[in-house]
């Protein structure tokens, strides 16, 4: 048996898929170029380019995830957020968090550790 924690297992697999949903959305939905899309989210155009093309975060998995009303009205949110610059970093890793949360309950039937109240 392979020991992987939740966090690895969404590291490596979920959280390039959410990326790439988002990015779809910034750029199908509010137009935005790649240039203007990695510098929101904190990447290069190049990589922006990669999720577009499917090299980055699975195209199947990007569609599963937006055809499911949940996730996806969370991605929205996310996108919507970066698009008219009405968040800050702290509030956009909550909504990562939350929604990398809810896939891999859907997605793995795993529940993710609480996070504790202070470190």
């Amino acid at each position: 048996m392979l020991l992987r924690t939740h966090c690895e297992i969404a590291a490596s697999e979920v959280v390039p898929t959410i990326r790439a949903a988002v990015v779809y959305y910034l750029h199908n939905h509010y137009k935005l170029s790649n240039y203007t899309i990695a510098k929101q989210i904190g990447t290069s155009p190049s990589s922006v380019t990669n999720y577009l093309k499917d090299r980055r975060g699975r195209g199947d998995l990007v569609k599963k995830l937006l055809s499911d009303p949940e996730i996806e009205k969370m991605i929205r949110l996310i996108a919507k957020k970066i698009a008219e610059g009405d968040t800050n970093p702290e509030e956009l890793s909550s909504m990562m968090c939350a929604t990398c949360r809810l896939v891999m309950r859907k997605w793995k039937n795993f529940e993710c550790i609480p996070l504790p109240e202070k470190w």
